[in-house]
């Protein structure tokens, strides 16, 4: 199983091969429905003493991300139904689960058919034990061959996230080239996210410093992986529609590399549907920028 150098949570979905920098950096979108009389260089407006995510207090959760596509609906079908009883026996759930078009949204660059689940366990130790424990490693064989999936653990923020069907999560996948201005735009573009998801009056539910997260499983090239909450879809697409949201948008772009998903919340004890967890690709290739 290779390491991924980057990226979003929970029982093993993402992506396979990825586009050079330069590539992708042609590639981005604009983000929908958002003010176009924003230009391309507006600055974050973010003060240098601009606070941090507020002290967490309780333990700290510990998630699970995974991106991914189906290729084998019957086999991803029999994963997905022997998957809940082992998120339970490790006191894990999903928090989003979906595919494009079922709770799931891409606004910025070429994953267009990829499916999302973000799961949340009482602490980071939990995912390592869930992930790499006897029960769920025979269960992941049900998936061989199957898709392409890229899986990372991250460590929480927040001890009580927003939650359920009302909430609405944006994850938030950036990498630089390296350079030290790069460096620098890719730092100040998540800290004016930070910023202005607080604003918003959602929060950062994880680290937006670089290499914060642990690879489980997949390969790509990112060095932030971010996810911020709000207690509605409402207070998310106001975010989405704001001068803060289209900075903060700029400055990931010029910094380099940029994948971001608004993703819904489920009910608490939701299942993956076998027939609907990781659908195969739409066949609309006006929609999928393929490597």
């Amino acid at each position: 199983m290779t390491g991924l150098r980057a990226w979003v949570v929970v029982t093993g979905l993402i992506g396979a091969a990825l586009f050079s920098s330069a590539a992708w950096a042609q590639a981005q979108p604009p983000l929908g429905n958002l003010p176009s009389n924003v230009p391309a260089n507006a600055p974050a407006n973010v003060p240098a003493n601009a606070p941090a995510n507020p002290p967490a207090s309780g333990p700290l959760p510990g998630y699970l991300l995974v991106v991914g596509k189906a290729t084998d609906r019957v086999k991803i079908g029999g994963y997905a139904a022997a998957l809940p009883p082992i998120y339970a026996s490790h006191e894990g759930y999903y928090l989003a689960i979906g595919g494009v078009g079922r709770g799931v949204t891409w606004l910025e660059g070429p994953w267009r058919d990829r499916a999302i689940v973000f799961a949340r366990f009482p602490n980071r130790e939990q995912v390592n034990t869930f992930w790499w424990g006897e029960t769920y490693r025979a269960a992941i064989r049900k998936r061989d061959n199957a898709g392409v999936f890229s899986v990372v653990a991250l460590e929480g923020l927040q001890s009580m996230p927003f939650e359920g069907p009302d909430a609405a999560y944006l994850i938030v996948m950036t990498a630089s080239d390296g350079t030290p201005d790069k460096q620098a735009l890719s730092t100040q573009a998540v800290r004016a996210l930070n910023v202005s998801v607080g604003k918003s009056g959602g929060v950062m539910m994880t680290s937006d410093e670089p290499n914060r997260f642990t690879p489980m499983e997949g390969d790509s090239v990112f060095d932030r992986i971010a996810v911020a909450a709000w207690p509605s879809k409402a207070a998310r697409a106001a975010y989405l529609e704001s001068l803060d949201a289209r900075a903060a948008q700029s400055l990931r772009q010029q910094a380099g590399l940029s994948v971001v998903a608004a993703a819904d919340g489920v009910p608490r004890n939701q299942a993956p549907p076998a027939a609907t967890t990781l659908p195969l690709p739409a066949a609309s290739p006006a929609l999928v920028t393929r490597p």
